[in-house]
C-alpha cells in the first residue's frame, strides 16, 4: 500500500476537493493542523488549530460546516486556534482526554467533551477513535479515522513522529508511559497512515508499517532504551 497522493509530497498541500483529510503546515513551530472532512454531511473537524484560520476559510469556502474542535493534547503550540475558534463559534465542542484539560484554563466547561480511551464518535458519517497514548503528555490522544472511502488514518499528534516520538523530558511527560504507547501504537494495523502534529522529518506523513521497520522509538526493547535515544 501507498500513501494518498496529496500526503506524498515535502510540503503540507491543503484542502483538496473529495479527500477525508487537508493537511496544513502552520506557525513557527512547523505545525500540523488537520481538517477531517465528510463528504456526504458537509461537516467537518480541525485538529490542534493555530490562531491562523486558513484551514476554517478553506473548509468553509468549499461548503463545508465546522462541527468540532479535536486536541491530541493541550500544549500551547496545539491548542493556540481555541480561543479565536470559540469566540466566533461559541457552540463548538473540544475533544479532549481528561488528563489535558488542566491546561485549558480559557474553555469554558460547557465546551469541553472529555473523551476516553477507545471512546468513539463521529464527524458526519466518519468514525473516529479516540486512543489515549500518555507519555509526551498525560492525556495525549491519537485519533484514529476510518475514511469511508480510501485507507484509514492515524493522527498522532506529539505521540509519533515520522521515524521519531514526543519528547518526555518536560515536567509532565512520562518515558516509561511513552515505551508502553509506542507498544500499543505497534500492534496497530500496518495500512494506518500516520499523520503527525509536526513536520520534523522530510515526509508529511508514512505508512504505520513503515514505520515499524524504520522509526528508532518503535524499535526500543525497554524504557530505558527508549530514553537513552539521542
Amino acid at each position: 500500500m501507498s500513501l494518498p497522493a496529496h500526503l506524498s509530497a515535502d510540503h503540507a498541500t491543503g484542502f483538496i476537493p473529495g479527500e477525508t483529510i487537508a493537511q496544513y503546515e502552520l506557525g513557527t513551530m512547523r505545525n500540523f493542523i488537520y481538517l477531517i472532512l465528510d463528504d456526504a454531511t458537509k461537516s467537518a473537524a480541525i485538529v490542534d488549530p493555530q490562531k491562523d484560520l486558513l484551514p476554517v476559510t478553506d473548509l468553509e469556502m468549499n461548503g463545508y460546516r465546522l462541527t468540532a474542535i479535536l486536541l491530541t493534547h493541550s500544549h500551547h503550540d496545539h491548542v493556540a486556534g481555541v480561543g479565536p475558534l470559540l469566540a466566533a463559534r461559541p457552540e463548538l465542542p473540544v475533544y479532549v482526554h481528561e488528563g489535558d484539560v488542566f491546561r485549558l484554563k480559557n474553555v469554558p466547561v460547557k465546551n469541553l467533551r472529555r473523551v476516553q480511551d477507545g471512546e468513539r464518535f463521529r464527524i458526519g458519517e466518519i468514525e473516529i477513535e479516540a486512543l489515549h497514548s500518555p507519555g509526551h503528555s498525560p492525556g495525549e490522544i491519537c485519533y484514529r479515522v476510518a475514511s469511508a472511502r480510501g485507507p484509514h488514518y492515524l493522527l498522532t499528534g506529539d505521540t509519533l513522529f515520522i521515524r521519531d516520538c514526543g519528547r518526555t523530558d518536560f515536567p509532565e511527560s512520562d518515558n516509561d508511559a511513552m515505551f508502553d504507547t509506542l507498544q500499543r501504537l505497534k500492534r496497530l494495523p500496518d495500512e494506518l497512515v500516520v499523520l503527525p502534529g509536526h513536520h520534523y522529518a522530510r515526509e508529511t506523513a508514512s505508512l504505520l508499517g513503515t514505520e515499524k521497520k524504520s522509526s528508532p522509538p518503535l524499535q526500543c526493547r525497554s524504557a530505558e532504551e527508549l530514553a537513552s535515544l539521542p
